[in-house]
Formats: C-alpha cells, structure tokens, sequence
C-alpha cells in the first residue's frame, strides 16, 4: 500500500497544471484552462453543462449505470465508457446523451459484461495522471487540447490534435505504460470538418 501511495503522491499535482485531466470530468475551471485550447469557451461551457445533464439522466435512470458509465464530452462529441451489465443499458445510455440539447456525435465504447472493476480503480488513476504527465512534459504536444479518461486499463483519448504527428505522439505516450489493456482515440484534427458539424451521425 505504501509503495502504492508514493507511487501515486506525486502525481497528484499534475492535473492542476494540464486542464486534460480535469476538463475531461467537467471541471468548473472550463473557461479558464480554454484560453489556451483549440475549442472556444463557449464550446467548453456547454460541454460542461452537456456532461452534467448526461450524469444526472444516467444516475436517474439507474444508479449502477451511473457508476458503470464514464462521460466525455469535447464541442458536442459524447464519449461513454465503461462497462453495463446488459445490452439494454447500453442502449439507454445512448439514448439519453442523444436526449440532450448540443449533442452532435454520441461514440458509444461501454462494454457488456457481469465484472464490476471496482478494483481497477487505483490503477486506473495511476494511468491517468502517469499519462497526462507525459503529455504535459512533452513540449512538442499542446497538452491542453487532450483530455483522458482510463476505465479498467482501457485509454481513451479525446480533444482537438495539431496534426496528425501530434496525436501519434500522444498515442504513442500512452501506449508506453505499463498496466495498460489498449488504447481508444477518438481525437480529431483541429482543420477536421467534423468540427463543425459535417459528417456527424449517431453510433
């Protein structure tokens, strides 16, 4: 456990100095870390207020599919991770991030399983702040524009990449820790017409 602990401590801090991890939960600080990134305030408000209507349908509609479900939201774009118990949650959770005003691209990756992972947790966080160090120390990566999210050794990657060289190094960086099952990108170029609402759809 010690060893655990101050593996972990130093890590801490990192998320206050890189908005990716923090942005990445809905954090208040939306409109100050976007000074810096490639999406507008604007669309960092309403991904905050996108994020916090999808928790609260997930935790209204069932308190296990709150637990289970991981949200993430970059300019509309939805993100659910995680595991549900059966096909239907899966669905449900779909339905509700479509539900809400501002949703453009729901890209649903939850798994269907009986296993819980609640003991992948501490893991699942080392992985995180491990990786967002890295991106934060790489000066050839705009860190800011990245957010992470880490569900049972699972990484997914979401945000608004330089150019194609960006977002492979940023790949790369998570595909060199240790503990890690596979890496999920779903980050899109910044001149990507997706950006504006071309070539959306429901998945």
């Amino acid at each position: 456990m010690l060893r655990w602990f101050s593996r972990v401590l130093p890590l801490l801090f990192v998320p206050m100095l890189s908005g990716c991890v923090w942005l990445a939960a809905g954090g208040a600080a939306a409109g100050v870390a976007t000074v810096r990134q490639e999406r507008t305030i604007g669309n960092a408000v309403d991904d905050v207020r996108i994020k916090t209507e999808l928790d609260a349908k997930l935790a209204e509609d069932s308190a296990g599919l709150f637990l289970r479900a991981s949200t993430t939201v970059i300019e509309g774009r939805v993100l659910l991770a995680g595991y549900v118990t059966n096909p239907e949650d899966r669905l449900t959770a779909t339905r509700l991030a479509w539900s809400i005003q501002g949703v453009r691209k729901v890209d649903n990756d939850m798994e269907v399983t009986d296993r819980s992972g609640w003991l992948d947790a501490p893991g699942d966080f080392v992985i995180q702040t491990e990786l967002a160090a890295a991106l934060l120390a790489d000066g050839s990566i705009k860190d800011v524009n990245y957010t992470i999210d880490v569900v049972h050794g699972v990484v997914y990657l979401m945000g608004v990449g330089q150019d194609q060289e960006e977002v492979d190094r940023v790949v790369q960086h998570a595909r060199n820790l240790s503990g890690i099952k596979r890496v999920e990108n779903y980050v899109v170029l910044k001149d990507d017409p997706i950006r504006t609402g071309i070539g959306m759809g429901n998945e």
